[in-house]
């Protein structure tokens, strides 16, 4: 079976060895076993701001995207029921509006109609599943509801695929990332960076990762290892994808460096499709899983080879009627 569902890619040899030397230092260090500092280990950070731009003030550290989307619906709403409602953007990765709670779903094109009291969530390079970005229409009804006074959290969990630097994000707004998808979902560590520092609340820096994790992964993270990743997971992911799509639509491209896809059929309904997908031994996701508006399935090129996304192309080409779709 090929497997399009997005499951992680394996690390080399070599970068296993190394990280697993680097997390032995880490608990020779002193008092490993003590709590971790609020904002995160010291040259975890002074790491962070080395390699991403982090600023060490306002950054910190977290157990990953859902951890922090966890505390922040608390401290945003500055205790339970203070604020009726939090929109997050449709479509969405699901896990996020069952974490955050009383959500309702919005459109980027109808980002401008929320109340100003709610709080917004948007993912941004890459939107999962369909792999839109942020443009300029976008960010302008963004910065006009910061300046109104609505929170506003920017997850950057795909940064790892944009091919340069960040576009901007909107002034004042929060953004989150982690390693999980330039590592490995198992490694739960990631970072937020508040937009001044007397936002960030005691709850969002009361539950850190280990502290000798924390240290393992400042010793393993530099600018060399950053780019082994990318090559051996991230570039690996982008080369399957984009052999993929060579063969379905005849060009590489689609939405960039987005590492996942979404492919609509004009007629067929999504268990159909994942029934005859899997009868010719492809796996897919539903678009239900993502809260698409309209039936689709989301790719994901994490788990294959470039030979396995091709063989997969000739199997969607075989069912017939699939083509890429963006949601607004």
């Amino acid at each position: 079976m090929i497997d399009l569902t997005g499951p992680p890619r394996f690390w080399s040899l070599r970068l296993a060895q190394r990280f697993a030397r680097c997390q032995e230092e880490a608990f020779r260090t002193p008092e490993w076993w003590r709590g971790p500092a609020p904002f995160g280990e010291p040259e975890l950070r002074e790491r962070l701001a080395e390699l991403f731009g982090a600023p060490p003030e306002r950054t910190v550290v977290t157990g990953g995207v859902r951890q922090f989307a966890t505390a922040w619906a608390v401290a945003v709403r500055g205790g339970a029921g203070a604020l009726p409602a939090m929109a997050v953007e449709a479509p969405t990765f699901s896990d996020i509006p069952e974490i955050v709670g009383s959500v309702e779903a919005r459109a980027w094109s109808d980002l401008g109609a929320a109340p100003q009291t709610v709080p917004l969530w948007l993912t941004s390079p890459f939107r999962n599943p369909d792999g839109r970005s942020l443009g300029p229409a976008e960010i302008s009804v963004l910065t006009d509801r910061i300046a109104a006074g609505t929170p506003v959290v920017i997850n950057e969990v795909y940064r790892w695929f944009a091919s340069k630097r960040l576009g901007p994000v909107p002034e004042g707004a929060w953004t989150v990332t982690s390693l999980a998808k330039l590592a490995g979902p198992g490694v739960r560590l990631g970072w937020f960076v508040a937009p001044d520092i007397a936002s960030i609340a005691r709850p969002l820096t009361s539950d850190g990762p280990p502290t000798a994790w924390q240290r393992g992964w400042a010793r393993f993270l530099d600018a060399q290892t950053v780019n082994a990743l990318r090559s051996d997971l991230v570039e690996a992911t982008l080369d399957a994808k984009r052999s993929f799509l060579q063969y379905l639509i005849g060009t590489p491209e689609w939405q960039g460096n987005s590492p996942h896809l979404t492919l609509a059929h004009p007629t067929m309904d999504e268990l159909t499709a994942l029934r005859r997908l899997a009868d010719e031994g492809v796996q897919a996701s539903p678009g239900a899983a993502f809260r698409t508006p309209t039936a689709a399935l989301r790719l994901a090129f994490s788990g294959v080879t470039v030979a396995e996304a091709a063989d997969a192309a000739r199997v969607f080409a075989k069912v017939g009627g699939f083509s890429p779709v963006l949601f607004d």
